[in-house]
This record gives C-alpha cells, sequence and structure tokens, in this order.
C-alpha cells in the first residue's frame, strides 16, 4: 500500500512538470478581427460593453488590426485606434508597470496563465475612482487569437486571424 502511495506521489508529480514545461504559445504575428466570430461569441452575452477601454480588442465593432511581438519576458501590442496607431509592452513576470495608453497612463500587470497572457490594467475613472480591467490572450486551436476583455461594464470577446 505504502509503494502504491509513493508511486502514484511520482507520478503526479512527474505528469505537473511534464505540464509546467510544455512550451508557452507564441502570439507573435499581424492579426485582424474576425467579425462573424467575434459576434457569434458575444451573441450571447448581455454584459458585453460598449465601448472600448484600451489594450487592444476591447472597441465597439470588435477592435481593429494588430501587431503583437513576443519575447520570452515581453508582450509587445501595436494597434490600431481612434488616436492612430499605440504600442504597449508589458513585462510578463507580473510586476506593476506604468503604460501609456492614449493621453493617459495607467498601471498594468501581466503574466502567464498557464498557456494565456493575463494583463490586469488599473486607471483612473472620470470621478478618479480606479477602474480595473482584465484582457486575457488565448490562441485556439485553430490558430485563433481570442482577447477577452473584462471591465466592469461586462465581458467582451473579439476574434484574431492572422495574417502574417
Amino acid at each position: 500500500m505504502k509503494r502504491k502511495l509513493v508511486t502514484t506521489a511520482a507520478l503526479v508529480a512527474a505528469l505537473a512538470m511534464v505540464g509546467y514545461a510544455q512550451k508557452k504559445p507564441d502570439f507573435s504575428g499581424s492579426w485582424t478581427v474576425d467579425q462573424a466570430a467575434t459576434d457569434a461569441a458575444n451573441a450571447s452575452t448581455t454584459t458585453a460593453p460598449t465601448a472600448g477601454t484600451g489594450g487592444g480588442g476591447g472597441m465597439r465593432g470588435g477592435g481593429g488590426p494588430m501587431t503583437i511581438k513576443q519575447t520570452a519576458d515581453t508582450l509587445s501590442i501595436e494597434s490600431q485606434g481612434r488616436n492612430g496607431a499605440q504600442t504597449r509592452a508589458y513585462k510578463l513576470d507580473g510586476t506593476e508597470q506604468e503604460i501609456a495608453m492614449g493621453q493617459m497612463t495607467v498601471k498594468a500587470k501581466a503574466k502567464w496563465d498557464g498557456d494565456k497572457i493575463v494583463v490586469e490594467t488599473i486607471r483612473p475613472g472620470q470621478d478618479g475612482t480606479p477602474m480595473t480591467s482584465t484582457i486575457t490572450y488565448s490562441l485556439d486551436k485553430d490558430g485563433n487569437l481570442w482577447v477577452e476583455n473584462k471591465t466592469a461594464n461586462g465581458t467582451r470577446k473579439t476574434a484574431y486571424k492572422k495574417t502574417t
């Protein structure tokens, strides 16, 4: 009985290490909105925000094209917005940093969550109250990029197809 317990514990530990050692996905590339997939993903959601909150993929109508560059420790996103092109670079170690978003500066933390990248931003609201949003980047089995933007106003998912 004791031998089975030790063997089982060793097997669980080995499987956990294999899962941890798996290669992280690479989000690098140029991406354009897949409006049909975006509309389908949000059709059943009654809490989709009505306006963008920054970070890529959270704008009304599904967001615009974006280019992502990824290294082992950084995620850089260039997106087209109302004010032209914006580039944001996030450290992927979970440390807080200040990021320029349009005319404001927000505090952001980015980190891996399994095979997803999660970016949490805190910005001042119109009345000065801090507003938090969470943007999750993930790839589906077909290689499509999904950007899920959660704010106090609700959640919106945007699908992207890779162009390069």
